[in-house]
């Protein structure tokens, strides 16, 4: 059911609850569920680099956990009640039973990247998705590797060009894989979605728009109506982003309406998707009938913070929490860099999703998604 009116005044503050975490300076960029927990992962900014941190959710409170240092987390999925993790430059962490274990996977040793998306179809059968740049020839390419249960490898990807990468991934079974990315081709940026149909990858065609570059961040299935849903940011030729949807028809990918804010869009999960908007805001929006609304979301805490969202995860009551990071600025001598990091936690209150016209449950939540804004 689409939403009779806007949200009004004051909506935020009772549509999203800020959730109370450690005080670290850190960044979230994910968030899963298992059967008895949520969890929250990302890391920690220090003086020399990233340090990997966890955190677990207890009530409306969030509380650290111990967990093997990869630097940061740039990934994550839950099958069952396991939870994998990933990273830069092939490192990987596995949660089963009570603790987490770095796993090792085939990342090439003469090459630099990210894991940037990761999906799951079962315990034995994990996807990730990301980039690479091998060092001999500077070329940044796309990368799908699989878990089959006792070890990961990588899969044959379609030759896309000399500098593209993937940055989501989702599907309903290991023969009907979707992956969204990005592509550099004559100077511009454009869109890239791939299918796996249980053999082959095949490039899709997606829409183009004048003056405008296009990448995608995120895709996820909606098993209520089998609806793929792509996010991700069109740039104009000012170089200013906005957030741009793209959906399958069945014969082809079509932009959807979204609110015409600037900013980006970097996770969804069902209805809902997040990101950051220009002028300090964390940016929400929801998925009705025909187009995407945005719904009013807390302000920054400080005069000059910034929110920004980089995970979000369809609870099964209709409530859904948003984790990233707020920055606050702050003198150089006490902080690595010019601003205090802070993990960010949103909780979207389902009666008030309901009081604006939203339905009220999540049949259709794949229990985890998480995108990378950073």
């Amino acid at each position: 059911m689409e939403p009779s009116r806007a949200p009004g005044k004051g909506t935020a503050t009772r549509l999203w609850q800020q959730e109370r975490t450690p005080q670290l300076n850190a960044v979230l960029t994910g968030v899963v569920s298992t059967a008895t927990r949520v969890w929250a992962l990302g890391f920690l900014v220090t003086r020399t680099g990233h340090l990997t941190k966890a955190l677990w959710r207890d009530g409306a409170v969030w509380r650290e956990a111990p967990v093997p240092d990869i630097g940061r987390v740039t990934a994550l999925t839950a099958p069952g009640d396991e939870i994998w993790a990933a990273g830069d430059n092939g490192r990987m962490l596995h949660h089963f039973g009570s603790g987490w274990r770095q796993v090792d996977t085939p990342f090439p040793a003469d090459s630099h990247g990210s894991y940037l998306g990761m999906a799951e179809f079962g315990p034995d059968d994990v996807w990730a998705v990301g980039d690479l740049c091998r060092r001999s020839d500077s070329h940044r390419r796309g990368l799908v590797q699989r878990w089959d249960g006792s070890r990961w490898a990588e899969l044959p990807l379609p030759d896309i060009g000399e500098h593209w990468g993937l940055s989501g991934i989702a599907g309903t079974s290991a023969t009907n894989v979707w992956a969204v990315g990005w592509a550099f081709a004559n100077g511009l940026e454009t869109a890239v979605v791939l299918r796996f149909d249980g053999d082959y990858w095949q490039r899709f065609a997606t829409p183009s728009e004048l003056g405008m570059e296009h990448s995608l961040q995120d895709v996820t299935v909606l098993p209520d109506s089998g609806d793929v849903v792509a996010v991700g940011y069109r740039t104009d030729e000012a170089g200013v982003r906005s957030p741009l949807t793209m959906a399958w028809t069945g014969s082809g990918w079509r932009i959807t309406p979204s609110p015409g804010d600037e900013g980006q869009l970097n996770a969804v999960d069902g209805r809902m998707a997040v990101g950051y908007a220009e002028g300090d805001d964390a940016y929400a929006a929801h998925l009705g009938t025909r187009a995407w609304h945005r719904l009013r979301t807390p302000r920054p805490l400080g005069p000059r913070g910034r929110l920004t969202l980089n995970g979000v995860l369809g609870m099964p009551d209709g409530s859904a929490i948003a984790v990233g990071v707020e920055r606050l600025p702050q003198p150089l001598a006490s902080s690595p860099s010019s601003e205090a990091l802070r993990p960010l936690v949103l909780n979207c209150s389902p009666s008030a999703l309901r009081e604006l016209g939203f339905g009220g449950s999540w049949p259709w939540s794949e229990g985890h998604r998480s995108v990378q804004g950073e």
